[in-house]
């Protein structure tokens, strides 16, 4: 049985006191929440079930009195630097939340202060792990399609400020990229398996909108495998809804045409000499995917097992093409995204 600590319990951080934690109980006691808010900190002990003497206002405090083996980090990313420093001192492995971090540079610095621990350090990247995105991953497979040519991603969602996961996330410059979009750049290396050679797009906003700054990004991306991908999140979409969970995928390969919409339904289309023939495949759902899946990983990762996709030694190449595509809606030119993490010396 590992000891674990939670690091953030408002927000996100209460879903995953409520939801995910509690579901390994078998595996991991968790012994201390830390939050600055007392209501959230108190309603996720309570669903931990730690004792009062256990939650601390001080993520300092809490990191350097209880003994644990895990931190679980679920604090805003601008923040995370002292938390992941606090916690590798104590010789804690991390699960992150994603993103790893708020910039390049602090990227950089978690996963060098990481290393240096040599603790383990990894980072929630749920969305490669959803039951439509594994059962896509299955059909791409298939013989007959063969090679990918394009792939068209798409997050619209009408959003106000109401519903876009609270007003400060509107005023906040690129979080919707790093945040966000980071989702979505992360499963293109997942469908293509490869990292990106550059990136190049443009941000704008709406005055009509509810947002202090950009509601909408359009990447243009070339993976290293000559795969060119059209990317599209769209945060004032008045007409068909692709938000979370339900975006749309259309992967053009040399055998046909996947498309997975919010409907779910993945459908191959292909066009023969007996005209278009389409194939319907629904995939399974699975209640403990996506959170579950990866917090089961690190768990079994802890227990000796094989190191999980979402070590920083990876994730570090979503976070270079995020940053990378932040950096080219700034500036307005192609950014070789192969040459900043060479420039990391990673």
């Amino acid at each position: 049985m590992y000891r674990g600590v939670l690091v953030g319990a408002g927000g996100f951080g209460g879903v995953w006191a409520r939801q995910f934690l509690p579901h390994f109980r078998d595996r991991v006691d968790i012994v201390g929440v830390a939050d600055i808010e007392a209501g959230a900190r108190d309603r996720a002990a309570l669903a931990l079930g730690v004792p009062e003497e256990q939650r601390y206002d001080s993520y300092e405090r809490m990191l350097a009195e209880v003994e644990a083996d895990i931190c679980f980090l679920v604090i805003p990313p601008a923040a995370r630097t002292g938390a992941v420093r606090a916690a590798a001192g104590r010789g804690m492995a991390i699960l992150c939340e994603k993103p790893i971090a708020a910039s390049w540079e602090q990227t950089l610095e978690i996963g060098e202060i990481a290393r240096a621990a040599g603790i383990k350090f990894a980072i929630m990247q749920n969305y490669r792990e959803q039951s439509r995105i594994r059962a896509l991953k299955r059909v791409l497979q298939r013989p007959e399609l063969r090679k990918i040519n394009l792939i068209e991603s798409r997050f619209a969602v009408n959003y106000t400020i109401d519903t876009a996961g609270g007003a400060f996330r509107h005023q906040i410059p690129d979080a919707f990229i790093y945040e966000g979009a980071e989702h979505h750049l992360d499963q293109i290396r997942n469908l293509t398996g490869v990292d990106a050679d550059w990136v190049q797009g443009h941000q704008w906003g709406q005055s009509w909108s509810t947002f202090g700054g950009s509601t909408t990004l359009a990447l243009l991306i070339r993976m290293s495998n000559g795969v060119m991908v059209t990317y599209e999140m769209n945060h004032v979409e008045r007409g068909p809804q692709n938000g979370w969970h339900s975006e749309y995928y259309r992967i053009n390969t040399e055998g046909g045409t996947v498309v997975l919409d919010a409907d779910d339904v993945i459908r191959i289309v292909q066009d023969t000499t007996g005209g278009e023939v389409v194939d319907e495949v629904t995939p399974v759902p699975d209640a403990h995917d996506e959170h579950y899946a990866l917090i089961g990983q690190f768990l079994d990762w802890m227990d000796g097992g094989a190191a999980p996709f979402n070590v920083f030694e990876d994730n570090v190449r979503t976070m270079a093409l995020t940053f990378a595509a932040v950096e080219a809606t700034h500036t307005g030119e192609r950014v070789d995204v192969g040459a900043l993490l060479a420039s990391s010396r990673l």
